[in-house]
């Protein structure tokens, strides 16, 4: 089973692709107008390298999580970058993001935001 997360930002859509717990891929391409159009095109390069819906769990996040109609689960990119901290660290500490739009400053603390 692949599991997939899309962050479909303002102005960069960025996919990570995981494969029985390890990370195997990842690419990065501009939002453009249409945010679901980004995700159509991140689908269609995904089925490229086969992997494809029936394979697969995708979870969407960022300012166009909305967009991504195959997604199994939408959560804030404030949550992902929590979880993603707390799973690369495992400790304690501060997660700034400097985006398109905005920038955020996120306190994780016992793996809580």
């Amino acid at each position: 089973m692949y599991y997939i997360g899309i962050d479909i930002g303002s102005t960069a859509a960025k996919t990570a692709v995981f494969y029985n717990g390890e990370f195997i891929h990842f690419f990065s391409q501009p939002t453009g107008w249409s945010s679901l159009e980004t995700a159509e095109s991140i689908l269609e390069r995904l089925k490229e390298s086969g992997i494809g819906m029936e394979n697969s769990f995708f979870t969407a996040t960022g300012y166009g999580r909305i967009s991504v109609p195959y997604a199994d689960k939408i959560v804030t990119e404030i949550s992902c970058h929590g979880k993603g901290a707390d799973y690369l660290l495992k400790k304690d500490c501060t997660v700034i993001d400097i985006g398109g739009q905005d920038t955020k400053i996120i306190e994780v603390k016992d793996g809580r935001v």
